[in-house]
């Protein structure tokens, strides 16, 4: 759901982590399987080591938000509606191509849903309209593009 892109940019994920995460996972979740091979890495030191080590600690930072998010009443309302199969298809689309012209018809599709339909569940999971969803996520990257010093106000 999140955008790829520059170092320099941050995922809706990055922004809503809370400076400390409080979780419990059992041994059948992916956050202790990542762990565990997290742990064996760090034991036995290997050509390749570090690739592995960064690689491994992103998945750890993603399944232990998850995690937590999965647990917490008051997470991201984007997290919940990203796992609502009637809204995921038009948020992955808003995230990877923010600068598409989508209007209200075109998401309402990709969610197999009427217009109507489609902006109340929109409404109801995220507090905010679509386009004003949209608009608003267009503004953050713009943001973060300008902090990234990768696009000049005029682009």
């Amino acid at each position: 759901m999140a955008p790829t892109g520059s170092p320099g940019r941050r995922r809706p994920a990055d922004r809503s982590a809370p400076p400390i995460l409080h979780f419990a996972y059992a041994t059948d979740d992916p956050l202790h399987d990542a762990i565990k091979l997290l742990s064996h890495e760090l034991a036995s030191p290997q050509p390749g080591q570090q690739t592995i080590l960064d690689r491994l600690l992103d998945v750890v930072l993603v399944q232990a938000l998850r995690a937590s998010f999965r647990q917490d009443a008051h997470a991201p309302r984007w997290y919940h509606a990203s796992g609502d199969p009637r809204l995921e298809p038009a948020l992955r689309a808003i995230h990877s191509d923010a600068a598409n012209a989508w209007t209200v018809r075109d998401l309402a599709s990709l969610s197999r849903l009427s217009r109507a339909a489609f902006a109340r569940a929109f409404q109801q999971a995220l507090g905010q309209a679509p386009m004003q969803y949209l608009t608003q996520w267009r503004m953050t990257l713009a943001r973060d593009h300008l902090r990234a010093g990768d696009l000049s106000l005029a682009r």
